[in-house]
């Protein structure tokens, strides 16, 4: 019993070290634009938001392809698999959707706190949280195929590994790509 505690805390240790390395890279990056960003009020609103629900769909897909790996109902070539299929067909539109909702959610809230009210200010917002999500997902999607193989042929369990993996993505990725389109459009 003993020997199994310190495997689980050797391994969670080394993937906690791992994840927050990658959180604190997107910390660094919305520091770097801090300036900027404080006056696009729906942004700074939309980041909390846009990371947990990224870094949710992160979970659900890497739960889904480590079940269905386990399962064996992976069948390659991985591009025509069913799951493959599933993302693109309901998960993107539905994180594309989210995207949308957080927009408009942070959009009035920013509004009620004086923010000034535009057209163009509502679709630079959502132009950065629907690429954001997007690329993300696309990036998530490719580390969960990947490093699931990879744990899975290594006789371990990906779930352990790639949940706080694929969010700590989720989370520094929206921060860095966040940072880098409001330098490159506001």
């Amino acid at each position: 019993m003993k020997e199994n505690i310190k495997l689980i805390i050797k391994e969670s240790i080394r993937v906690l070290i791992i994840a927050s390395i990658i959180s604190s890279i997107g910390g660094l990056s919305i520091e770097s634009i801090k300036d900027k960003i404080m006056i696009f009020t729906p942004i700074i609103i939309m980041i909390p938001a846009l990371n947990g629900m990224i870094g949710d769909l992160a979970i659900v897909i890497v739960s889904k392809f480590t079940t269905l790996l386990y399962l064996k109902k992976i069948r390659r070539p991985l591009l025509r698999s069913h799951f493959i299929r599933h993302i693109v067909k309901e998960i993107i539109p539905i994180a594309l959707f989210s995207a949308l909702y957080i927009t408009i959610l942070s959009y009035l809230f920013a509004v009620f706190k004086g923010f000034e009210s535009n057209i163009t200010n509502f679709i630079y917002t959502f132009f950065i949280a629907a690429f954001t999500t997007f690329f993300l997902i696309i990036i998530i999607l490719l580390v969960a195929i990947l490093g699931s193989l990879y744990v899975y042929h290594k006789k371990e369990n990906p779930d352990d590994l790639l949940i706080p993996i694929t969010t700590s993505i989720a989370d520094a990725g929206s921060m860095i790509l966040i940072s880098y389109l409001v330098l490159t459009i506001l």
